[in-house]
């Protein structure tokens, strides 16, 4: 009974705490409680996994991790941060995703409550796309919805006073829906085409060509000396490149996209068509290079074109 203890006053009479300590079950009790403490942790115990899943409520993303074990590591750290930005981040963790953009639309908004995600990468198969659409939203704070992901192509609807003309879409931002009430997608893969210089038969062709002058001035001829932008140089080589640039895009640029036995697979009429000169780390990225736009024609024309979602899909690019 030295073990027994009471809970009782002082003023309590002999018989009242002998019935205390008689009561006591802690002396046999103990080295089960013991025996529990931690069992849940150290170490985890295959044989309970399912019941642990269970009582912390794990069950939902089951499906997204390989085992109980790891649905418990993980489920765990991601329930502490549920509903933050970082618990979106652990969430696509299970999937082998990750974004490097949380946007949250401006307060000024109506729809102030959407935010959207971009993604480390283009989608691997577009069957991802559902499982990443499920573990985010499992994630959503009360107050908020996933509502867009994108990568590699990213244009937002105009405001009115917030953003400048030709960098926004009326009304819309960028993507597709692939089904109602989804997310909305928005993908865009960059191929860097390298450099293509204009032989004499092409530029023959698009009534451009003129024939190289060693030193001096470039003589007269039948160049659009009057089109404006076109200034006179002394350097012959410069003033080649240059009335041939002018004349260049003084024209309409089509990009066209062709199988391996020549065959077209489409034709893009350029979004950007404009003179550049190399430039480490310029907005324009090409050949390896960066660029800028000029401020005169010359030897180097910048060409960009946007292929519309699904046009060419399951096509190889073998020549432009």
């Amino acid at each position: 009974m030295t073990d027994r203890q009471n809970l009782l006053p002082q003023n309590a009479t002999g018989f009242e705490c002998a019935l205390s300590e008689s009561l006591d079950r802690l002396p046999e009790l103990q080295p089960g409680f013991d025996e529990l403490r931690g069992f849940k942790t150290a170490p985890v115990q295959e044989s309970i996994l399912p019941w642990l899943v269970v009582e912390y409520g794990l069950g939902g993303i089951t499906q997204y991790l390989p085992d109980l074990a790891s649905v418990i590591e993980y489920g765990l750290r991601w329930q502490r941060v549920k509903g933050t930005p970082q618990g979106v981040a652990e969430s696509l963790t299970w999937v082998h995703y990750a974004f490097s953009t949380f946007y949250e639309a401006p307060l000024r908004r109506t729809r102030w409550h959407l935010y959207e995600l971009e993604l480390d990468r283009f989608r691997d198969g577009e069957d991802d796309l559902a499982t990443i659409e499920a573990v985010v939203r499992m994630s959503d704070p009360a107050r908020s919805e996933f509502y867009r992901a994108w990568n590699g192509y990213n244009v937002r609807e105009h405001e009115w006073s917030y953003t400048r003309w030709g960098h926004g879409i009326w009304g819309d931002s960028s993507g597709v829906f692939l089904h109602a009430g989804g997310v909305k997608w928005s993908f865009g893969r960059t191929f860097d085409a390298g450099f293509h210089e204009l032989t004499e038969a092409e530029l023959t062709a698009l009534g451009a060509w003129i024939e190289p002058v060693e030193g001096g001035s470039i003589s007269w001829g039948p160049f659009p000396w009057n089109t404006p932008g076109l200034q006179w140089v002394s350097d012959a080589a410069a003033s080649r490149a240059q009335i041939i640039a002018t004349a260049l895009l003084a024209k309409t640029c089509w990009v066209g996209v062709y199988r391996q036995d020549g065959s077209p697979i489409g034709f893009r009429k350029a979004r950007v068509y404009r003179p550049v000169t190399s430039l480490f780390g310029g907005y324009y990225q090409a050949g390896g290079q960066g660029w800028i736009a000029a401020a005169a024609p010359g030897p180097n024309i910048y060409v960009e074109a946007l292929m519309d979602f699904a046009e060419g899909d399951g096509e190889t690019v073998h020549s432009w």
